[in-house]
């Protein structure tokens, strides 16, 4: 007795009551204004027999009622028990049973709604028949169109009932396939069974008359068109209007779910509650926000790995072997004493100072527009210039090695710093299988005999005067010029230059 206590307890606690209310009430009401046309506005060809059926009418009325009811509640409850069940332990079921017989829900309570109708109108039949058989059939014919009618309804009103659950049931899995009526199917019965079959009720009404089947008295029949009427505006419009939102309602969410696309936020999802084409537009919508974040990270690992300006043009150009002209500064960093660092501390301490040095170079070299290409071991290659055109890129790698001067020199580890501008080739330089994109010309070679001559000079940052001339004016002026030497490997002497002593406007 105590677990059927919690059970009917959790059935509360969830939509199935509002659910089953709507349902049943639809069902109600359609059954009552059938037999108070049956009863009142035919116009039967023998009033006779119609006032002595309406104990007998009545008495039909209250079983249908009872009758619908009860075995209306219990063949639902049979066969939705699966989906109860599961909704209470989801581990425990097939989710494939669970997700076809979820997006059936409504054309199973259709059917079990034609069932009740069926048989309440094979009783009202028969007992109409035991004093009139032409009433019998006039009177089973309005009330199979108007089973119809309320069949129609009710499948649509459980369409738009069973969508939270058919949300959560596919919420994992969606299949490609037609588990609900196609939506053309489902506009055009809409139109047949909630105006077409009333307009024909009005024609069954007159050739009724005229052929006998009903009461010929000139005005007898005009109540019951006006009331048919009457039912195809009611019913014409509550059958548009859920058809239409049962295509609308998910167009609208979708229009939503772009615009917070549009936004930014790329962790949009939306539910999928039909199995008809719309159920196929928004599992299409939510694949393809996976394939959009999916990309989204391909490029952010691409570009954590390459730079972002290179993942970018590789992914909106072919890569190809081979380079171009360009002009662009570079800037080499590389550490003093990493040998004997590693030396004196582990590997883990190692990668854990060598990881917040690289940070603030690369905070620094991005800040300045420029690109790390690649890390050397304890060194870093930074490239101004390239892959995208930087204006006054000089100036930039100028910026960026004063600034690193002032941002490493509360780190445990030191670095010297070379700067030079010229003429390289940039490019992806490798085999068709394997490459990378980097620079290679003189002005590579002269950055890093800078960093080495660097690493003994006062302030660990050197560029040469060619570079310097390069800059515009204010940087100029942070830098002084220094003597001339022959850097190794090179016949020509070069003249070197360092920045000068922080300025006010440095600190600034």
């Amino acid at each position: 007795m105590s677990r059927l206590v919690r059970e009917l307890k959790w059935l509360w606690s969830t939509s199935w009551p509002l659910y089953a209310a709507l349902v049943l009430s639809c069902n109600l009401i359609g059954a009552v204004a059938t037999m108070l046309f049956v009863r009142y506005l035919l116009p039967l060809r023998d009033p006779a027999t119609s006032t002595l059926g309406s104990v007998e009418l009545g008495a039909i009325g209250v079983s249908y009622v009872v009758f619908a009811i009860v075995v209306g509640i219990l063949v639902t409850l049979l066969l939705f028990r699966p989906v109860l069940d599961w909704q209470r332990d989801p581990e425990r079921h097939d989710p494939n049973m669970v997700r076809s017989l979820v997006m059936r829900l409504p054309v199973y309570q259709a059917v079990v709604c034609a069932a009740v109708w069926l048989v309440g109108i094979v009783l009202a039949v028969a007992i109409i028949a035991t004093t009139s058989t032409v009433n019998a059939i006039a009177s089973g014919a309005a009330m199979a169109l108007a089973a119809a009618v309320i069949v129609l309804l009710t499948f649509l009103q459980a369409e738009r009932l069973v969508r939270p659950v058919a949300a959560e049931a596919l919420a994992r899995q969606f299949e490609d396939a037609s588990l609900e009526p196609p939506i053309t199917h489902r506009l055009l019965l809409t139109w047949i069974i909630t105006s077409a079959v009333p307009i024909l009720g009005i024609i069954m009404t007159l050739l009724g008359q005229r052929y006998g089947l009903l009461s010929n008295n000139p005005g007898e029949e005009i109540p019951a068109i006006v009331a048919l009427a009457i039912m195809a505006i009611v019913t014409g419009y509550i059958g548009t209007t859920l058809s239409t939102a049962s295509v609308t309602d998910p167009i609208h969410e979708l229009q939503a779910a772009i615009n917070r696309v549009r936004r930014g936020d790329a962790d949009v999802q939306v539910d999928i509650y039909d199995g008809s084409e719309i159920g196929v537009l928004q599992a299409g919508f939510n694949e393809m926000m996976r394939g959009l974040k999916e990309r989204q990270r391909v490029r952010d690992i691409f570009g954590a790995y390459v730079g972002t300006e290179v993942a970018e043009r590789a992914l909106e150009e072919q890569p190809e072997l081979g380079g171009e002209d360009r002009k662009v500064a570079v800037l080499f960093i590389d550490v003093i004493g990493s040998t004997t660092f590693a030396v004196d501390h582990s590997p883990e301490e190692v990668v854990t100072e060598l990881n917040k040095f690289f940070e603030v170079v690369v905070s620094v070299v991005h800040r300045n527009k420029g690109i790390i290409n690649k890390f050397q071991g304890d060194a870093a290659l930074a490239i101004f210039g390239a892959p995208l055109q930087v204006n006054d890129a000089t100036s930039w790698a100028l910026s960026a090695a004063r600034e690193l001067r002032q941002e490493l020199r509360d780190l445990r580890l030191q670095a010297g710093i070379g700067v030079a501008a010229g003429h390289v080739v940039a490019g992806n330089i490798g085999g068709h299988d394997r490459f990378e994109y980097t620079v290679i010309g003189d002005a590579v070679n002269l950055a890093a005999r800078l960093t080495e001559l660097a690493k003994d000079t006062p302030g660990r940052v050197l560029t040469n005067s060619s570079t310097l001339r390069g800059a515009n004016e204010a940087e100029q002026a942070r830098w002084t010029t220094l003597k001339s030497i022959e850097l190794r490997g090179r016949n020509s002497m070069t003249q070197l230059a360092r920045p000068i002593r922080a300025t006010l406007a440095d600190r600034s």
